[in-house]
């Protein structure tokens, strides 16, 4: 009869696992060290190299660079260039105690903002809704910084201001609360 072979058992193969790993793991470290050491060779040293360069050296305090000339802080010509261009006219009734100025401004002309949306279909809607009522719109689209496109829905040119609040009295019928703007010629 056939003798059934015995196995015999030995721990080698646990321990064997454990050394290979430790020596994979060091060939790796060394290999890292001696790639960064080639790249950065005109750089002086720096990643791992410089880790471990730096337990043999003293620490040594930072020095103080001279503070390089700051840059200007960037200047924003939104606030000086939007009031020459534009400016939010005040309400009709809060200038009943002032006399009506029968002269129209030159240079200048009138503009009402009826919305402003940030979809266009909704400034779509408002300027068919106007569209509906008599009055003509126009949907100028810009850009805010940091907030997106919007859609402004705006009804004029006006040359005077009589003809601004005949369309802002048309506009509150409706139910539409209008912004009165005084705008440069050849801006709008």
């Amino acid at each position: 009869m056939a003798q059934a072979r015995r196995r015999s058992s030995t721990r080698r193969g646990p321990k064997r696992g454990w050394v290979l790993l430790l020596v994979g793991i060091g060939i790796g470290v060394v290999g890292v060290m001696l790639t960064q050491m080639w790249t950065h060779r005109t750089e002086g040293r720096s990643g791992l190299a410089n880790l471990f360069s730096s337990f043999n050296k003293p620490a040594e305090k930072p020095k103080k660079e001279p503070e390089a000339a700051k840059p200007p802080k960037p200047k924003f010509d939104f606030y000086t260039i939007l009031p020459e261009t534009e400016t939010v006219l005040p309400e009709r009734h809060a200038l009943k105690n002032k006399p009506p100025k029968s002269k129209s401004e030159e240079g200048v002309s009138y503009i009402l903002q009826a919305g402003s949306f940030a979809g266009y279909e909704e400034a779509d809607q408002l300027k068919a809704k106007l569209a509906l009522a008599g009055l003509v719109a126009q949907i100028q689209k810009i850009t805010i910084e940091g907030k997106g496109e919007y859609h402004r829905v705006r009804l004029g040119p006006y040359e005077n201001i009589d003809k601004l609040d005949a369309a802002a009295v048309q506009l509150q019928k409706l139910g539409v609360k209008a912004i009165r703007l005084k705008v440069k010629k050849g801006e709008t």
